[in-house]
């Protein structure tokens, strides 16, 4: 594909991969530390999509709606995931356990569909519909995050 896509792609398998270690430890009943997963989706997550909302939708935006289809759903689970993380920080800074680990659960349920979503439609589709000249336009953008927007992080 291309740089920003193979990374977001390889960033996918990280967050893909404390997803699932945090579901164990939620079905284990064991003390779960949600401070620190809210903290990782605050870090990673959320800065993975804004490169993807700054760098990539812009650009595949001249090609699809961003009213109807992939783009829109994509944004609208972004949204989601912001409110779910709103709300998972709301009842770990109140102490309303059950609501943050309701929560997490729920942003667990999101971002698997999500990234499925991201693997196996949007970034194919992203390599189909855009130029040489757009593909180079999007690692650019994503570069404009830092080198870390660049790297295994």
């Amino acid at each position: 594909m291309n740089v920003t896509l193979d990374l977001l792609g390889s960033q996918h398998q990280d967050v893909l991969a404390r997803l699932d270690e945090m579901e164990r430890a939620l079905r284990g009943g064991e003390s779960v530390a949600l401070a620190p997963f809210a903290s990782y989706l605050v870090q990673e997550v959320a800065h993975h999509f804004e490169i993807e909302e700054q760098a990539l939708f812009p650009l595949l935006g001249r090609h699809l709606s961003s009213e109807q289809g992939p783009l829109a759903v994509m944004n609208a689970e972004h949204a989601s995931f912001r409110e779910l993380l709103q709300r998972l920080r709301d009842g770990l800074d109140s102490g309303r356990t059950e609501q943050a680990q309701e929560c997490a659960r729920d942003i667990i349920d999101l971002l698997r569909a999500h990234i499925v979503k991201e693997d196996h439609v949007l970034f194919p589709m992203a390599a189909r519909l855009l130029s040489p000249e757009e593909l180079q336009e999007v690692d650019a953008r994503a570069m404009a995050f830092g080198p870390a927007a660049h790297s295994a992080r």
